[in-house]
């Protein structure tokens, strides 16, 4: 049986990726929970992955180019990425964003994503 746990984002560590972009990250065998503090300007490049993704903006705006379509998510929107699809993002303004991954990126657990990395 899985072990019951429990966090909170104030003593979860943060971790720079770059001057504009950190993320704090929380899993469990299946599934991950990311917070990421993405300043204004900051790039996500273009990547893709195995993982279906859940992006929910808690504040602020990102510009999503998904697959070749185009869109402007903001404050209290969610978009579903599903697996394998080609996607990047543009912050618009200082956003708060939490990320669900489902299995989980072990890219981001052992390091290995550099294309965040800067």
């Amino acid at each position: 049986m899985a072990e019951i746990s429990k966090y909170s984002w104030d003593k979860v560590k943060k971790e720079k990726l770059s001057e504009t972009f950190y993320r704090q990250m929380v899993y469990g065998e299946k599934v991950m929970v990311a917070q990421l503090d993405i300043r204004k300007g900051s790039v996500v490049p273009e990547h893709m992955h195995e993982n279906e993704q859940i992006t929910w903006i808690m504040k602020g705006k990102l510009h999503f180019k998904i697959d070749g379509k185009e869109m402007d998510v903001g404050q209290g929107e969610i978009v579903i990425i599903p697996p394998n699809i080609k996607h990047e993002a543009i912050a618009l303004e200082d956003t708060l964003d939490v990320d669900v991954f489902s299995p989980v990126r072990s890219d981001w657990i052992n390091g290995t994503d550099s294309y965040l990395r800067k």
